[in-house]
């Protein structure tokens, strides 16, 4: 199974969660994860390697995708093989799309967007989208609220709600800005991290695997 974690806007949380959800998942679920870092500013794969000093064992493996190895990444073979395997390959792309790895997105199961409620951040995801239309790309797309504040008001929240809803399914429970989420690493999840993410991830997984 293909999951991957994209968005063109950046300042979203997507690697913050892309690692959140890769230990989630291993943690408290009986999924193998395999990642696959595909922004090339290498964030999840440089998090994983400075990793190695931290007290206990690794969760899954990082690799990183470079000159060298991305040609895997466009062979179809290889991403039917990732797409049936019962393991989970999960893909931390860049911020906008490139033709190098529209291939990844066009075989993913599932595409994880997360958003905040900002005018910026609705015209590039709405770009985004225009962009996943125009390459036919088929997977379900489920859209995760970041970095949201108790006390603040989003007049968008209508807006964007109805609008990703009617492609994709917005997930109910939003993470809440956190400062436990900042210092996130690969080997696991303390109790406040786990708290942070529990409600949205319970809900993610339920819809990715009920269908």
């Amino acid at each position: 199974m293909i999951i991957t974690f994209a968005n063109q806007k950046g300042g979203v949380g997507k690697t913050t969660l892309a690692i959140a959800f890769a230990n989630y998942l291993s943690l408290f679920t009986d999924k193998k994860v395999n990642v696959i870092d595909f922004d090339f500013q290498r964030s999840f794969y440089r998090r994983w390697s400075e990793d190695k000093d931290v007290k206990g064992e690794y969760l899954y493996e990082v690799e990183k995708i470079s000159e060298e190895n991305i040609h895997l990444t466009q062979n179809e073979k290889i991403l039917q093989q990732l797409k049936a395997s019962e393991e989970i390959f999960l893909f931390d792309t860049a911020g906008n799309i490139q033709n190098n790895y529209t291939q990844v997105l066009q075989y993913s199961d599932a595409i994880i967007i997360p958003f905040e409620y900002s005018n910026v951040t609705m015209m590039s995801t709405v770009l985004f989208l225009n962009l996943l239309k125009l390459i036919k790309v088929n997977a379900t797309l489920y859209f995760i609220r970041s970095n949201m504040r108790k006390d603040d008001s989003y007049e968008l929240k209508p807006v964007m709600d109805a609008e990703f809803d009617a492609i994709g399914k917005v997930i109910g429970s939003p993470v809440f800005t956190r400062k436990s989420l900042l210092n996130i690493g690969t080997k696991g999840l303390t109790y406040e991290q786990r708290l942070a993410v529990k409600e949205t991830f319970d809900e993610l997984i339920y819809h990715v695997w009920e269908f």
